[in-house]
């Protein structure tokens, strides 16, 4: 009885253990700068909880594919400090979709938010997007990682913006 006990501990750690390595609990956050945008964007502003970041993004992907236009990939910035107790912060954020070049004559101007991000250095990482608790997960890793990178370089901090593509979660924040 206890070697089967034994066997259902050590099978439930081996799953647990396997399903951390494959959302990248372990995996090195690797940080590098590079120019990005320019980026195209289509968006709603949010006050309140960052939950609705995901459902704002998919209501405004689900009303251009209605105009046929299928958006590059979701996104959200964020404009609170992470490191301000969550009650203390406004939650303030936009969320929306990046367009293709191709796409953005085709867009009903009337209908939504749209603005450009420009062509700017920035500091970037990438964390793998597997299921919805990536997002939470790679806020915890990633988020301490471009913080001490910034703060070692002198940069000056500004809003985050995450992307959302199919396999990873970019994080590029502007640095001057």
């Amino acid at each position: 009885m206890k070697k089967k006990r034994l066997i259902l501990v050590l099978t439930i750690l081996l799953f647990i253990g396997g399903l951390m390595y494959y959302m990248g609990v372990f995996a090195r956050v690797h940080i590098l700068e590079k120019d990005m945008g320019p980026y195209f964007l289509v968006y709603k502003e949010i006050n309140g909880d960052e939950k609705l970041t995901r459902k704002t993004i998919e209501e405004l992907s689900n009303e251009l594919e209605k105009q046929g236009i299928t958006p590059y990939r979701g996104y959200s910035f964020y404009y609170d400090d992470p490191n301000t107790p969550e009650k203390e912060r406004n939650l303030s954020n936009e969320a929306g979709c990046i367009l293709k070049n191709e796409d953005i004559g085709k867009l009903d101007s009337t209908k939504f938010k749209i603005k450009e991000f420009p062509k700017q250095h920035c500091v970037v990482s990438n964390f793998r997007y597997k299921i919805g608790l990536s997002v939470m997960l790679g806020k915890m890793k990633v988020y301490p990682a471009l913080e001490a990178y910034i703060k070692e370089k002198g940069y000056q901090t500004n809003p985050v913006m995450e992307q959302y593509g199919p396999k990873s979660i970019t994080y590029i924040i502007p640095v001057k």
